[in-house]
């Protein structure tokens, strides 16, 4: 069996384990997608055998079953009494069991990198909106140990925020003044309803980087070049960049060549097309205020308050599976 049919079959399987879930499951609600969430990082990579150590981690511990319900971590009767319902050491499951794995106490999962006391505007994906009481921001005091467990005395409250609209593409942005730290560091997030006692819950990895070059450069790091399968020659990666309304800003279309195809050599492939051709986008590693192409780990800097998507196409000769469609960054 090829990979494409393979994909196509694993496509199917998925449609039909989700609609076997209770109907309540429809009803999720979202995550934060810039920084993106621990949860949102694990979702975009492989569920079924994730690569990256610390989602395999957690999908050694809950099974693969919470990168399906990545937008659901929440307490339904928290009604703000948010160190009632979660303990410490449950923060970033919200105390909920589907999503134990993100619990799990390890120094590598996945970073977004952030500017030292600068304003930042978070973005949260809302699959289903809700009426907000309070948004409530919290960061780990300097010297946090990352293979520490997360607890309320490691966390200290920076910003906190009510109802704010809702803006196009189902997104809510809040902005915040971030505290003075260095290094990696978890920052927590509440989200109450004020229509409901129901709360929602955010672990976001960060690493906040002090760099001046870094600080003036026009690029914002927004999320990664996922990096999940090989492909068949022929195979069309398109970045795509969208305005802060949803509207398109642009496309950069890489078909990918003989020797090209693998994991190990697509992603710088595509990398150098879209620095050498994008406007508003780079891809790779942030130095000196430059963005660099990689052979591994590359991440997707934008330009302004924009968000972008891959989507795959693969070759006639690979079908039936005719596309891929990541939705990767805001």
């Amino acid at each position: 069996m090829n990979r494409a049919h393979r994909f196509y079959l694993l496509s199917a399987a998925v449609a039909v384990c989700a609609a076997a879930l209770p109907t309540s499951s429809v009803f999720a609600h979202g995550t934060f997608v810039n920084p993106q969430s621990r949860i949102y990082k694990c979702y975009l990579g492989n569920k079924e055998n994730p690569s990256d150590p610390a989602c395999r981690a957690a999908w050694a511990v809950a099974g693969s079953q919470l990168f399906y319900d990545w937008n659901g971590i929440n307490q339904a009767n928290a009604n703000s009494n948010h160190q009632a319902v979660v303990p410490d050491g449950k923060l970033c499951s919200g105390n909920n069991p589907t999503f134990r794995g993100l619990d799990v106490i390890r120094s590598d999962w996945q970073t977004s990198t952030v500017r030292s006391g600068s304003s930042y505007t978070f973005t949260f994906y809302a699959t289903a909106p809700h009426a907000t009481k309070d948004w409530t921001f919290y960061v780990t005091r300097q010297g946090w140990n990352p293979n520490s467990a997360v607890r309320w005395s490691d966390l200290q409250q920076f910003c906190k925020t009510g109802s704010v609209p809702l803006s196009a593409g189902n997104n809510y942005h809040i902005t915040c003044t971030l505290p003075s730290r260095s290094g990696r560091h978890v920052i927590y997030n509440t989200w109450q309803r004020s229509d409901s006692t129901e709360a929602f819950y955010t672990c976001m990895d960060v690493n906040f980087n002090a760099s001046l070059a870094d600080a003036k450069s026009p690029w914002r790091e927004s999320g990664n070049l996922n990096v999940v399968n090989d492909y068949p020659v022929g195979t069309s990666v398109t970045l795509r960049v969208f305005n802060a309304d949803g509207s398109d800003a642009e496309k950069i279309e890489t078909v990918l060549r003989a020797g090209e195809t693998s994991v190990a050599d697509w992603p710088r492939r595509v990398a150098e097309q879209v620095n050498a051709r994008a406007k508003f986008a780079r891809i790779g590693e942030q130095r000196s205020g430059q963005v660099l192409a990689k052979d591994a780990g590359n991440r997707v800097f934008l330009s302004g308050n924009r968000s972008f998507a891959f989507d795959v196409r693969l070759p006639d000769s690979a079908k039936p599976a005719a596309s891929e469609h990541a939705h990767h960054g805001h």
